[in-house]
């Protein structure tokens, strides 16, 4: 194996687990607590400690208290007893696992941006990458997921994911976001929302949000370079004034797949900006031995679910592997584009059907039986392993479902994919955050202008450009 390959990424499993290929982390670090044993790749960020009783927990990552004034450590040693509420005020990119003996808990970060599967049934093997689970065990992939993917209505999508919580391997699935996985019994457990959404303002939300950047803004400037993708999108856009305003020179990048209307913008934007900006052209494409396996490296890496990526080795010319990519992600959990009272006219008390819709969209309208019947299968199984039968306490399942099965899948891919060649974090990652979003008036959340707002108080002269 090359030094790409599952880059930043971690197995796990109980001691008693022998791997079938185990020579696939050779050279890995290596970390054993009474029940159970990791390997974990040379490059990614590990924080590890352990409580007065003897409870090991281990952090693999980044991560940072980005709300409140409690230490890391301090919050860490509540989770590790049980308390759920800490993790809100946690960010990142990370999975923490909490190791007693032979029983131990694994989650991860709020928007589940550090993906995290696992193998069903009891002393499940957990990692970031899907693949790795299937190296280290002699897993195949799944012929019917393949055909799956293969199928008109598949390739029919713009956005392509599987769905649910499907990996393309029949016994691996995501463990989904706000949920944490026992590592004996192999059954979750949904831990958020643990109350109902209070009712909020657009101040209270700022409040949230400025104390949230200014947090992740010390975070970079401690840890990395970072590196911010340049869009006339709200989104990116939203991070870029709040970051730029609190001091983090950033260097943007920008690609050329984009409506024209868009493009022209762009000069103006970096212009205003500053700093460093460069230009990756889609239609390029670089080859040589080192092209090569980083491709190799990103199919591995999404679990051979996006072919053989290009964009790690367009990305890897203007980037270093100091670098942190930030991503505008998470900005569409707080605007709620997937509400159900966005969508009227999709049913919110039927999650199965809620979840079909969100997921197939238009296509569902003209899918053949075996695309809606596997796709409803699939929904079924991660709508049971994500625990929606539990007291969802008033949230909208449509916030939830948007949240957990494409954040915490599409999402997640998207940042192995990165991985092979620089780290990436999504910008806007925090239970707070957006429980203060949600609980603002509909006429102020929905639609694109939430966000203009939080760009106009951060740099009113990007906001008009």
């Amino acid at each position: 194996m090359g030094w790409r390959d599952y880059r930043l990424g971690f197995i796990g499993a109980s001691r008693r687990h022998r791997f079938a290929e185990p020579s696939t982390v050779s050279g890995w670090n290596r970390v054993l607590a009474p029940g159970f044993k990791f390997f974990i790749h040379p490059e990614a960020p590990l924080h590890r400690i352990e409580d007065a009783e003897g409870r090991v927990l281990l952090v693999i990552g980044d991560v940072l208290v980005a709300h409140g004034r409690h230490q890391l450590d301090e919050l860490l040693i509540r989770v590790a007893a049980g308390e759920r509420e800490p993790l809100d005020d946690l960010s990142g990119r990370f999975a923490l696992a909490v190791l007693d003996g032979d029983e131990g808990r694994i989650m991860h970060d709020p928007l589940g941006s550090q993906a995290l599967f696992r193998t069903l049934g009891p002393e499940p093997v957990v990692s970031s990458h899907s693949s790795l689970i299937a190296a280290c065990d002699g897993l195949a992939v799944s012929p019917r997921l393949t055909r799956y993917m293969a199928t008109d209505e598949y390739r029919a999508r713009t956005t392509r994911f599987l769905p649910g919580d499907l990996s393309l391997y029949e016994e691996i699935v995501h463990l989904v976001p706000n949920n944490e996985l026992d590592l004996r019994t192999g059954r979750t457990h949904r831990y958020w929302p643990r109350e109902s959404i209070p009712p909020s303002s657009f101040e209270d939300l700022v409040e949230v949000w400025d104390g949230y950047f200014q947090a992740y803004a010390g975070f970079l400037q401690r840890h990395y370079r970072p590196v911010i993708g340049l869009t006339g999108g709200l989104d990116s856009r939203a991070v870029i004034a709040t970051l730029h305003s609190m001091g983090v020179d950033a260097h943007y990048i920008t690609w050329d797949k984009m409506p024209e209307d868009e493009a022209v913008r762009i000069p103006r934007l970096a212009g205003h900006l500053g700093g460093r900006h460069s230009w990756v052209c889609m239609d390029e494409r670089p080859t040589g031995t080192e092209i090569d396996e980083i491709r190799q490296a990103a199919r591995s890496a999404t679990g051979l679910t996006r072919g053989t990526p290009l964009l790690p080795a367009q990305i890897a010319q203007v980037v270093s592997s100091r670098d942190l990519f930030v991503k505008g992600l998470g900005g569409e959990v707080m605007r709620g584009p997937f509400n159900s009272r966005v969508k009227a006219h999709l049913p919110s008390d039927d999650h199965e059907s809620l979840a079909y819709a969100l997921y197939a969209g238009k296509i569902r309208l003209t899918a053949g039986a075996e695309y809606a019947k596997t796709t409803r299968a699939a929904i079924r199984g991660y709508l049971e392993r994500a625990n929606y039968g539990a007291d969802l306490h008033g949230a909208d399942a449509g916030d939830l479902i948007y949240w957990e099965q494409r954040m915490g899948t599409w999402t997640a891919i998207q940042h192995a994919e990165f991985s092979v060649v620089v780290n990436s974090h999504s910008a806007m990652n925090s239970r707070k955050l957006f429980s203060t979003a949600w609980g603002l008036p509909d006429e102020e959340r929905f639609g694109p202008a939430l966000l203009h707002r939080l760009i106009e108080r951060y740099d009113s002269e990007l906001a008009a450009l």
